[in-house]
């Protein structure tokens, strides 16, 4: 949300001024219940999400990139290979973002029994970005957050080896979706606004 909906929202407003919007941040398992039930007509998601009552539009595919502090063993890498991350290395958001299911299926290994004495989990990527700025651990970020990143912390970006390993993000909605000319207004809305940022 932080990310994504600056870029489009006011140019869809003024585009569609009739149209009245209601924007909820809410985890994917909550999206999926109030599509499901009526309760909202469309929400923005990362996919697949393997439900056979929800359809899913592409939008883009978005990279993750690493976020590593000074003392970390990866950052004096240039690039990071997926084949080196250790998930109770991670700094990681709380369940029900769909990211942290993206973060945990790129890594090696997802062990129960991590002999780690810090796990964090925050609902937040500026907190993780502090907390991984203390040296508590690294963590991942989507591409398009890290271009709201100020300039001093960009020295702790590292980019993954390619392909560089990345989520989808899709437009979805209930089948029964009978509010289809809004759904095409909002993916052409948001199509538009990504055409400007460059590809890292």
């Amino acid at each position: 949300m932080p990310t994504l909906l600056p870029m489009f929202l006011k140019t869809f407003v003024k585009k569609y001024p009739k149209v009245n919007l209601v924007i909820e941040e809410l985890t994917t398992e909550e999206i999926v219940k109030k599509l499901t039930d009526g309760h909202i007509d469309a929400a923005l998601a990362a996919t697949p999400l393997e439900n056979e009552t929800i359809k899913e539009r592409v939008i883009y595919y978005e990279p993750f990139v690493a976020f590593i502090p000074e003392i970390h063993r990866l950052h004096s890498h240039k690039l990071i290979d997926p084949n080196d991350l250790e998930l109770d290395d991670i700094l990681l958001l709380e369940d029900g973002h769909c990211f942290k299911s993206s973060v945990i299926n790129i890594c090696k290994a997802f062990r129960q029994d991590t002999s780690s004495s810090f796990h964090l989990e925050s609902g937040s990527f500026n907190t993780l970005v502090k907390l991984s700025k203390e040296n508590m651990g690294m963590t991942l970020l989507p591409y398009l957050h890290t271009l709201d990143l100020p300039e001093q912390d960009q020295k702790y970006l590292r980019e993954f080896i390619s392909p560089a390993p990345a989520r989808e993000v899709s437009l979805i909605f209930h089948k029964s979706q009978l509010k289809m000319q809004l759904i095409e207004a909002l993916k052409s809305t948001i199509d538009l606004s990504l055409i400007h940022i460059s590809e890292p």
